[in-house]
């Protein structure tokens, strides 16, 4: 009997989260804003966008800590000894606290919401149902947990912790590349008012010449330019487009299903563009995947001769991992760059293949 409070003490926190999150879903029907225009203002100016961005640092540390935990408990569950009950409740426990602190937080968030920013308002509707589902996992590993005591190592347990794992990077990647996109765009906006600064007139015989190509160059620009604006392009996507006439294609792969759909919105919207054709594919969500991205990044990019790309606002060097294989795309500086990344990726436990697409280029 002394066991049994405790462990049902767990299961209700962790259940009280995730029907708090349900409970607090927004009715509204929210404005479609496209990523590039959210983010004109991109600084916190009010107290109340202030408070946003606080809030935003503090579940993302909050989500690295209960990754932190559910990590460990992954790593109880790949054999050897079978530890007890109480150490996987203490981990699970605190993995808990820290989701439930999340809950509190974003609660604050979405009173705050017609406050904030434009880019603020859309990270707080879509971290909404990465922290559902953050909460929702780990209601899942406390009830695995009660339930298969005896048996801590079952399938159904292994995946919930992994999908409590995959979670709470979703969290800190959601929140850490629009933070780290916010502080580069005000920056990416004077490069784009410089480089649509009219050129000086070209002589009258060869002013009909280059009329096509100046035309074209300047919609590459422009499409290139509204790609680079989307906050969830990440080191782990990979977006390339072809221009014929006034028609886009766009490809390429992304981990994130709205980046996709951001992508071609707002390529649509770029003068001069008529029609949009897309093949990105969206990677398929694997807790493998992740651990292999993971890897790849601190390896690749915590390279001293690799690590000055990491200061790149678009980090050059992407890594693209589909079903255990890892693919190397974008431009290094040099040969030797590319050979170190290609062996950095090749030293990356769990994948099954290493294929490097770099190119080298300025």
């Amino acid at each position: 009997m002394k066991n049994t409070a405790p462990r049902t003490i767990g299961l209700l926190g962790a259940a009280l989260m995730a029907t708090q999150l349900f409970g607090a879903v927004n009715t509204e029907t929210l404005r479609i804003v496209s990523s590039s225009s959210a983010f004109e203002q991109a600084t916190p100016a009010t107290s109340a966008q202030k408070e946003v961005e606080t809030l935003l640092k503090r579940i993302s540390s909050n989500a690295a800590i209960a990754g932190r935990h559910a990590e460990t408990l992954e790593s109880f569950t790949r054999g050897g000894p079978q530890l007890q009950f109480e150490t996987h409740a203490a981990e699970l426990t605190r993995a808990k606290e820290a989701i439930n602190a999340i809950g509190s937080d974003f609660r604050r968030l979405q009173e705050l919401r017609p406050s904030a920013l434009p880019w603020q308002q859309l990270v707080i509707d879509r971290m909404e149902p990465v922290l559902v589902g953050l909460a929702g996992h780990a209601t899942e590993a406390i009830e695995r947990l009660n339930r298969d005591r005896r048996g801590l190592a079952s399938p159904e347990y292994r995946e919930a912790v992994a999908n409590l794992y995959a979670y709470a990077g979703q969290v800190r990647d959601l929140i850490a590349v629009n933070l780290g996109y916010a502080q580069a765009r005000e920056e990416l906006n004077r490069l784009d008012a410089w480089a649509m600064e009219p050129a000086v007139k070209m002589p009258p015989a060869s002013e009909a010449a280059e009329s096509s190509s100046k035309a074209s160059k300047s919609l590459e620009q422009r499409v290139r330019s509204e790609l680079l604006k989307l906050p969830y392009y990440g080191v782990f996507d990979h977006l390339d487009f072809r221009i014929d006439g006034d028609q886009v294609t766009l490809n390429g792969h992304v981990n994130w299903p709205a980046l996709k759909t951001d992508a071609e919105r707002a390529v649509r919207g770029v003068e001069g563009v008529a029609t949009v054709n897309s093949t990105i594919e969206v990677l398929p969500l694997s807790f493998n995947d992740d651990r292999i991205r993971i890897g790849a990044y601190r390896a690749i990019y915590g390279q001293p001769t690799l690590a000055r790309y990491r200061l790149n606002p678009h980090p050059p060097i992407r890594i693209i991992v589909k079903n255990g294989n890892l693919t190397l795309m974008g431009v290094v500086g040099s040969e030797m760059d590319r050979t170190i990344a290609h062996m950095q990726a090749k030293s990356v436990p769990g994948a099954f293949s290493v294929t490097n697409n770099l190119r080298v280029g300025s």
